[in-house]
């Protein structure tokens, strides 16, 4: 599956938090998480991401292209997560298909969605503080919705 996601680094989450609610968009989920990447020499990369809900610990699997790039949107193709219990499993896969653990992030992340479109605003805790805003949908809506928003805290 391809994905369409404007994602850049702001200084404040309140603005977007605050165009969520004006405009009609629907609280999907708020969770801290914590991602470990793994990165494989053919340009992609595998995530594990174990995401604290209702003081349960779900694990998953996802798979994404990760070519880097300079441009605030990013079009790359990823799968659909998997949730596995069996961590051991997984970094046996992991191993064997070539990937190697790169770095460990931890964040907390609220969903926001209206439509066909996701806004993912990231607080991040590791490796450095940092606020992420994210919008992800079809090319045109991701457009339209980051050109309402990219300059919300000026």
């Amino acid at each position: 599956m391809k994905e369409n996601e404007y994602s850049f680094e702001v200084k404040n989450l309140i603005p977007y938090i605050e165009y969520c609610g004006n405009n009609g968009y629907e609280l999907v989920s708020s969770n801290k998480q914590q991602r470990i990447i793994y990165r494989h020499p053919n340009s992609t990369m595998a995530r594990v991401t174990i995401i604290e809900k209702n003081g349960k610990a779900i694990k998953e699997l996802e798979f994404k292209e990760s070519v880097l790039s300079t441009s605030v949107l990013h079009e790359r193709k990823e799968s659909l997560p998997i949730n596995f219990d069996d961590e051991k499993a997984i970094k046996s896969m992991l191993d064997f298909l070539g990937y190697k653990r790169d770095n460990t992030l931890i964040r907390t992340r609220v969903v926001f969605k209206k439509g066909r479109v996701k806004l993912e605003l990231d607080d991040y805790e590791f490796p450095r503080k940092a606020f992420i805003v994210a919008v992800e949908g079809t090319k045109e809506q991701a457009e339209k919705v980051y050109n309402e928003i990219r300059f919300l805290e000026n």
